[in-house]
């Protein structure tokens, strides 16, 4: 199986790709329709701490970065700029729209809409 990162922002070329961890962050928790709040909420901390984390004022320790991205559906190289931006921005518009419809018929949150692509 294989997890895509399916992140409908992302597009090729540098400047749509933030270039500091804080600004990703920020990037895809938005794309994916979730406050700072529900980001504290998955991970045990302080709201203060995802705010601190996206103006790049503290960065959070390696075991709740790996987690971050879990809860962000994203793999962790993106999330930390490794591989510079992916190429799968139709893909991802085509996901997150797919996403939101699917919780809005559920009655739940699109954070709570987990899609897999096997390839």
């Amino acid at each position: 199986m294989y997890i895509m990162d399916l992140n409908p922002l992302k597009t090729s070329g540098a400047a749509a790709f933030p270039e500091t961890l804080g600004g990703r962050l920020a990037q895809l928790r938005k794309a994916r329709q979730l406050t700072q709040r529900d980001i504290a909420r998955q991970l045990g901390v302080a709201v203060t701490s995802v705010c601190y984390w996206e103006q790049d004022r503290s960065r959070p320790k390696p075991a709740r970065l790996r987690r971050l991205a879990d809860v962000l559906g994203t793999p962790l190289a993106d999330l930390n700029g490794l591989d510079g931006p992916p190429q799968s921005a139709h893909l991802g518009q085509l996901v997150a729209q797919a996403r939101r419809e699917i919780a809005e018929a559920a009655g739940t949150t699109p954070a709570k809409v987990k899609i897999i692509i096997e390839m």
